[in-house]
């Protein structure tokens, strides 16, 4: 993905209005290089990957963590940067768009003869994405899922039937879990508020659950400047 997409959006107003703008220079500095770090790691790194890459500027990380301006999972602790981490779930389901869409382009090209064997050979296809989801409905049912309460069991097996949509499938219960214990989190346990999660991250198309706008606005409202850097 980062090599596909080796750039993500830096919006000037929002930093300079965010709290990272009252920091000092070399903490500005060495969020932004974190910032490249993230993202060429496909928004997906630990805690200790990260202090180990910058493991020269500990003081400075411990900063960071303590203005909230980069988050650890108290779960599993993994890194979460929101606006890149929303950045690039919205950019990971448009690219799959446009090579749905030039995948069209490309057979509408092809001759008569080669489209009546992509006809033939569709048919097999078919056959074999049937097979592919029934093997990931026994996958999903081989997921041990007992960590799941009774009341969010609906919610969550939805969520992975998202995921199998858009063709980025949870490999493992680890990844389950750790999904489970983000929605837990940002829901309060609040079955209500856990299905609007779920319901917003399926609307946008996303491989994970954020908090809600309402919840972030109020948050807005009681600490001045606040923004996702």
């Amino acid at each position: 993905m980062a090599k596909e997409l080796p750039y993500f959006r830096f919006t000037s107003q929002e930093w300079q209005n965010g709290s990272i703008s009252l920091e000092s220079y070399e903490l500005k500095g060495l969020f932004i290089d974190i910032c490249a770090y993230y993202w060429v790691k496909d928004c997906s790194i630990s805690k200790a990957m990260l202090e180990k890459r910058f493991k020269d500027a500990k003081e400075l990380l411990n900063d960071l963590y303590d203005l909230g301006i980069i988050e650890i999972n108290e779960k599993d602790e993994f890194v979460n940067i929101s606006f890149l981490d929303n950045q690039f779930d919205l950019l990971s389901v448009a690219r799959k768009r446009r090579q749905k869409a030039g995948r069209k382009g490309g057979k509408q090209s092809l001759s008569k003869k080669q489209a009546m064997l992509n006809q033939c050979s569709s048919y097999k296809d078919k056959d074999k994405d049937k097979d592919k989801d029934k093997d990931k409905d026994k996958d999903k049912d081989s997921f041990n899922l007992s960590f799941v309460k009774k009341d969010f069991v609906e919610i969550t097996n939805e969520f992975i039937e998202h995921r199998i949509k858009m063709g980025q499938e949870f490999k493992t219960t680890y990844e389950i879990k750790t999904f489970y214990d983000k929605l837990m989190r940002l829901s309060d346990f609040k079955k209500d508020t856990a299905n609007k999660l779920v319901e917003n991250a399926i609307e946008n198309g996303w491989r994970s659950v954020f908090e809600l706008r309402e919840n972030t606005q109020k948050k807005q409202e009681r600490i001045p400047h606040d923004t996702d850097y």
